[in-house]
């Protein structure tokens, strides 16, 4: 798969465990906005950095758009943008499918990994 191939691209973007996470707060925020400060509460466990790198690519991507306000202190919000809203629909699609599998697949990787161990390895000639 190339690197300029629409999936790799979009994959790219929300392949992150925290990827999902941050457009569907935003997704599900009032008017589609919300500050940093809140955004990064309401991801229990993610710190700075890592949302601060998300959002840009995100913004570099046409998906967020940032909005810095004059004054002490700063406040940025984000906002998804009418594409950004576009990825409603597969988000929560992904949302609904994981909750509904994620026991099967831990289970299946519990069993992978079992038999993994229990193989005898091959020797190196």
């Amino acid at each position: 798969m190339s690197k300029n191939c629409p999936v790799f691209l979009t994959l790219q973007l929300i392949a992150h465990k925290w990827s999902v996470r941050i457009l569907r707060n935003l997704l599900r925020a009032e008017k589609n906005t919300m500050r940093f400060g809140q955004l990064q509460k309401s991801l229990d466990g993610i710190t700075q950095r890592e949302l601060t790198k998300h959002l840009r690519e995100f913004e570099k991507a046409g998906i967020v758009e940032r909005t810095v306000y004059p004054e002490v202190p700063p406040r940025v919000e984000y906002r998804l943008t009418r594409i950004g809203h576009s990825l409603l629909k597969p988000v929560e699609e992904i949302s609904v499918w994981a909750e509904n599998n994620a026991a099967f697949v831990q289970k299946k990787r519990q069993e992978f990994e079992a038999r993994a161990t229990k193989r005898p390895r091959a020797r190196a000639a």
